[in-house]
């Protein structure tokens, strides 16, 4: 709606914004996949709220639906690490509690996406399509401090939670 109402763009535009990103996200998650033994999950998620921040400020400032073609290669990123290793990064957390890891993960996720649908389609309709984007920019901004904030676990709280277990 974003494209073809404000960006007078077409649904032919449309079509390749959506494919492009869907095209993408598969192949990214296997590399990443192949990166995960070099670079730990915490470290991925971060750059994925980085990505996450880039993709938005595109969003809000993009004035013609060409602009976010290229913009897809970074939200396919997005999705393939959050897809790909956000689970992980639950469990690394809590290894002593998979279940409540997975839990967390998969309830956050679903919950994130019906209250993310209801507000962005109510900020849409009450103030505009790019409002929500700018929405979006500042919940992945906070997520970022708060992810930046996050102590990273090392390989010493690796082995201390394996000892105790």
């Amino acid at each position: 709606m974003f494209i073809v109402n404000e960006l007078h763009g077409t649904f032919k535009d449309v079509g390749i914004v959506v494919s492009i990103c869907a095209g993408l996200e598969i192949p990214i998650m296997l590399g990443l996949g192949a990166l995960g033994k070099k670079v730990s999950n915490h470290t991925l998620i971060i750059y994925g709220c980085m990505i996450l921040v880039i993709y938005y400020i595109i969003l809000s400032v993009a004035t013609q639906s060409w602009q976010l073609i290229p913009a897809q290669l970074l939200q396919a990123a997005f999705v393939a690490i959050v897809m790909g290793n956000g689970l992980s990064y639950f469990t690394e957390r809590l290894p002593n509690s998979p279940g409540l890891a997975t839990t967390i993960y998969y309830n956050g996720s679903t919950l994130g996406r019906l209250v993310g649908s209801l507000a962005g389609g109510l900020i849409a309709q009450l103030l505009g399509f790019r409002y929500v984007f700018w929405v979006c920019l500042l919940l992945a901004v906070l997520s970022f401090i708060l992810l930046w904030r996050t102590k990273p676990l090392g390989k010493s709280s690796k082995v201390t939670s394996e000892v105790r277990a």
